[in-house]
This record gives structure tokens, C-alpha cells and sequence, in this order.
């Protein structure tokens, strides 16, 4: 009888690496990794990134194991939904949209001088996940987070922290855990799963009472001779501009109509109108509401909506443009998921939407070489 005793087994050799914005293949490298992780994705938003957007990444060879994006931030900046400080502080709890209202908040009492600069681990659209062919491998998650931890070490940073962490992503999950960063629970975020036919099917779905609120709500929409129609996004749009910053300063923020038309520039340059859904509501032409979703594959995304708030009449018009139309042509459409992101929540469950927790987590970082 001959026996044969194995040889040792041949391991690729990973490296850790940092650069400035995407690589030029970036969404070629990136596996199935959702769809907002894509590069035309990211452009649209990556001014929120602090300090200029990075790539940190983990090769085996020359093939991108598990990736992200983010920066490093100097400062607090305020802001209530990207500032880690304001989130991990406890800040955030109290926003319009409120952010790890349930803690803990390992920042709460923390001079910002003891946690800053910190390396922001974040895809700038409200979702985070590992990118890259190992983005559900175990121990590549875990030599990406040593990494990434070493890195920050070596560049100054007193802290790491990611924003907005996927649940379904438990391997990169249990990585934190086990290096010992802290993970909050940070906001839910909504989408909706096509499992109907029709738009009669759609209503099925959803409680007695909310059938009925929603058979009134577009019966009074019909009666105020408002019409509700898809089209495609063309030209400058000044009426969608018009009422995002409507909807902008309803809300407490800013309106900046220059960034608004340069976010339905890059829209309608890069996602290309055969993936752009508009649906407007209107009466005797002039619009009330608008409601503009993305397509990636068999999904669709929110992405903006706008209200004209000066016309009573609209109120009644923003669930048809945001959940009601779109239930109705997503079947015929091949849309299979409809995603709503984060915010009000309780309306958009309400409307059939289901909930998944997004999550933060953040570590210490001892200049001295001691992670903690």
C-alpha cells in the first residue's frame, strides 16, 4: 500500500493598501457587492466623504479581497448623519433622523482631541459592506481589519470608525468583534420586496386599515385632478430643483439649488436614462410632487423626492409618487426589491416596507502601538 503525505499548502500572499479615490476598475474587482458600492454610485455622493475619498483595500496577489472607502477626519464636523463624533457621542439621537438612539455611546464624554483624527470607514450613501472577491471570507475579513487598524496607527489616527455597517455581512461582523471594536446599533433602514402581480396584489400585502387609507388617499388624488405619470429626467429640471429645496428647508436644512441641479446633472450623465425613474404628480401641468428612483438590476432605489408645500393639494400626493405608483409598475418592470433607505420609518413600514438594523462600530487607536 503506498501513501502519499501532503505537502505544505500553498498560501497567497495578502497585502494591505491605501490610495487616493477609486481604481479606475474599481466595479470590475468589487464582486457582488450592492449596488451602491458601485463607482457611479459613489460619485454622486463622495463629497461626504472627510479629507478626500480613499480606497483601503486587502489584495491576495494582484486580485481585491475586501475593499472600502473612506477618509480621515481631523475634527467634529457636526454633521448629524456623517460625523462620527456626533453619532458615537449621543448627538445624533436627537436629529430629524435619529441615529443610535439606543446607544451605547462610547463618545459620550470623550474630549475630541482624545479620539481625532479618526480613519472613516464609510460608503457615502447610507450603506457600508466589504467589497471585493473575500468579502464573506472569514480570515480575509479579519487580516483587512488588522490592517486597516495597523494603518491608522502608523498615519496619526486615535481612532477607527465605521458608519452604516450591512447585517448580512456577519463574517466582516464577527472580525470587529473579535479585534475588539464596539458595535452600535445605528438605524434601520427600509426596502420593500416585490412579491405581487398587480397593484391589487400590492394592497393585499398591507393591514385592513392601511388598504383602506390607501384606496382614499388615491381616490382624493383622482378627485383633485391630479395626475400621476413616469417619464425620464431631461434638460436642467428647474421644477424638481425647485421642490428639493422646498423640501430641503421644510426640514431644517439648507437649500443649495446649484447642488441640487448638479446632482441631476451627474444622475442623468452617469446612470443614463434608461435607469433613472421620474414619477411626478400633477395638476393642470404644474407639478406637486416628484419621487426619483435608480435602477440596479432587478432593484430599484429611492434616490430624491420634492414636494411643492405651498399647494395644499400636494399632501396628498407624496405616498402615490413615493410608494403607490412605484408598487404598481415595479411587477411589469422586473423590479424585484424597492429601496427606501433610511427615515420614517414608520410610514414606509406602514406600506409594506421591511426593516434591517445598520450598525457602527468603533475602536481606539494608541499612537504608542497598543490598539484598544
Amino acid at each position: 500500500m503506498t501513501t502519499t503525505t501532503p505537502g505544505p499548502v500553498a498560501r497567497t500572499a495578502t497585502r494591505f493598501e491605501v490610495r487616493e479615490g477609486l481604481p479606475d476598475d474599481w466595479d470590475a474587482r468589487t464582486g457582488d457587492a450592492p449596488a451602491s458600492l458601485s463607482a457611479r454610485w459613489i460619485g454622486l455622493a463622495q463629497a461626504r466623504i472627510p479629507g478626500g475619498l480613499r480606497t483601503f483595500g486587502l489584495y491576495e496577489d494582484d486580485r481585491l479581497a475586501v475593499a472600502f472607502c473612506g477618509g480621515v477626519q481631523d475634527a467634529p464636523t457636526g454633521h448629524p448623519r456623517f460625523d462620527p463624533y456626533a453619532v458615537l457621542s449621543g448627538a445624533s439621537a436627537t436629529d430629524d433622523v435619529p441615529l443610535a438612539t439606543e446607544g451605547p455611546h462610547p463618545w459620550k464624554d470623550a474630549d475630541p482631541a482624545e479620539v481625532f483624527p479618526c480613519c472613516l470607514v464609510m460608503f457615502p450613501n447610507y450603506e457600508t459592506a466589504p467589497a471585493g472577491h473575500g468579502a464573506r471570507d472569514r480570515a480575509l475579513a479579519g487580516r483587512f481589519v488588522a490592517g486597516l487598524d495597523a494603518w491608522a496607527r502608523d498615519n496619526g489616527a486615535r481612532s477607527v470608525a465605521y458608519l452604516y455597517l450591512r447585517p448580512d455581512y456577519p463574517e466582516f461582523a464577527g472580525a470587529l468583534r473579535e479585534t475588539g471594536y464596539t458595535t452600535i446599533p445605528m438605524v434601520e433602514r427600509c426596502d420593500m420586496r416585490v412579491t405581487w402581480n398587480d397593484f391589487d396584489g400590492y394592497l393585499a400585502t398591507l393591514s385592513r386599515n392601511r388598504r383602506t387609507i390607501a384606496r382614499r388617499e388615491l381616490r382624493e388624488t383622482r378627485e383633485r385632478g391630479i395626475v400621476v405619470a413616469e417619464r425620464r429626467v431631461t434638460g436642467d429640471e428647474p421644477e424638481l430643483v425647485r421642490l428639493r429645496c422646498n423640501l430641503i428647508a421644510k426640514y431644517g436644512g439648507t437649500p443649495d439649488p446649484e447642488r441640487e441641479a448638479f446632482s441631476l446633472r451627474y444622475l442623468r450623465d452617469h446612470f443614463g436614462a434608461d435607469d433613472l425613474l421620474l414619477i411626478e404628480a400633477r395638476r393642470d401641468g404644474d407639478l406637486l410632487a416628484f419621487s426619483l428612483f435608480i435602477r440596479d438590476g432587478a432593484s430599484w432605489s429611492v434616490l430624491m423626492n420634492g414636494t411643492d408645500y405651498d399647494d395644499p393639494d400636494a399632501s396628498f400626493t407624496y405616498f402615490t409618487t413615493m410608494f403607490y405608483r412605484p408598487a404598481q409598475l415595479a411587477p411589469a418592470a422586473g423590479v424585484r426589491t424597492i429601496g427606501y433607505g433610511i427615515g420614517t420609518i414608520d410610514a414606509k413600514r406602514s406600506r409594506g416596507c421591511r426593516t434591517s438594523t445598520l450598525q457602527a462600530a468603533v475602536r481606539a487607536i494608541d499612537p504608542m502601538g497598543v490598539t484598544t
